[in-house]
């Protein structure tokens, strides 16, 4: 599974589950820079601070491991994949560059339509509700 720190933060409750669930396949990979992309780049809360790897851990994940550095993660990932999950995998990243903060445009009607036929073009056959774009 691939996730984002603010995705993760925002729903904590998820760690215990799959900890719960103990699937032994599992490889949550979580992608770290401290903010929440989707929305413009806003800093997360306790940016710097939290270790999901820590929460991940304590909530009864199987093994957690944290990365900051390529060269580090590519020699050790394949130990790591081998690992009986569920396992966490944070990555510690620079954040992208700041995005644009133009709600009105981001969010705006043609472009939502646009969205929705480029899906119906790679997707036919999959059928998008025209109300809300998701599957019917």
């Amino acid at each position: 599974m691939l996730d984002g720190d603010g995705s993760l933060l925002m729903n904590l409750g998820s760690l215990a589950t799959i900890a719960a669930a103990a699937p032994r396949n599992f490889f949550h990979f979580v992608c770290e820079n401290g903010t929440y992309e989707a929305n413009g780049g806003h800093p997360i809360p306790g940016r710097g601070r939290l270790s999901f790897a820590g929460i991940a851990r304590e909530a009864g994940y199987a093994a957690t491991h944290e990365f900051s550095d390529l060269q580090h993660f590519e020699q050790q990932i394949g130990a790591v994949l081998g690992e009986t999950g569920p396992v966490l995998i944070d990555l510690k990243l620079v954040p992208g560059a700041e995005s644009p903060r133009d709600y009105r445009g981001l969010y705006a009607a043609e472009r939502r339509a646009a969205f929705r036929a480029a899906l119906v073009e790679c997707a036919p056959g999959v059928g998008f509700r025209a109300g809300l774009g998701g599957a019917a």
